[in-house]
């Protein structure tokens, strides 16, 4: 389904155009579809990270701009899926893990946007990393991009638009009625995108 498509349904539910403008329309599609991607983790993207010689501190949000959140690491260099592991076991290896040189095996996620990597390559190029994320919805939308929801659980944004334009005519019962249908909607495809889980990326982060 396109943004036009949405847009379609939407005028056809309130069958008023004196309510709402395009502009209306699309900016709720918009707000609705940066949520439902950002709390189902629908949307998974891939890109390389390099290693860089001396740097154990990645900031992920500033070299990915669409980043949410991490998924899994795989070593291009040496095709190996690395591990994710806690500061007390890095401390539990070397007091000074921020200094040791050498492959880089293990990475800890400091928090939502960084990671640490042990070990480190020292000097040269070492090679790069497949990074595998939850990614942001497309941001600007047109009439012609094809939603990243699966098709089944669409009703999830077209009931956060219905709820949010009601919302904008004070018609408070009857958009919570809306919010009460996307939460519950929300939380079906919430849980179809974690049982989607790859096999193969068992030791990524729960």
């Amino acid at each position: 389904m396109t943004r036009l498509d949405l847009q379609t349904r939407l005028r056809n539910y309130f069958n008023n155009n004196a309510y709402y403008s395009g502009d209306d329309l699309n900016n709720s599609i918009q707000d609705g579809l940066d949520e439902v991607v950002a709390l189902s983790g629908c949307v998974y993207a891939s890109a390389t990270m390099s290693f860089t010689a001396g740097t154990t501190y990645y900031d992920l949000e500033t070299l990915l701009p669409n980043f949410i959140g991490l998924v899994a690491i795989f070593n291009n260099t040496i095709k190996r899926w690395m591990t994710p592991i806690s500061l007390r076991k890095l401390d539990g290896f070397r007091i000074d893990w921020e200094v040791v040189g050498g492959t880089p095996w293990y990475f800890w996620p400091v928090n939502y946007r960084y990671i640490a990597i042990y070990q480190k390559p020292l000097i040269g190029t070492y090679g790069n990393a497949f990074v595998f994320y939850v990614a942001s919805a497309p941001n600007p939308l047109v009439d012609s991009t094809t939603l990243p929801i699966p098709d089944d659980h669409m009703q999830a944004l077209e009931n956060y638009c219905i709820a949010d334009l009601l919302e904008q005519q004070q018609e408070f019962t009857k958009a919570s009625g809306a919010f009460k249908a996307y939460a519950a909607r929300l939380e079906q495809l919430r849980v179809l995108m974690k049982a989607r889980r790859n096999k193969d990326r068992l030791a990524s982060l729960k």
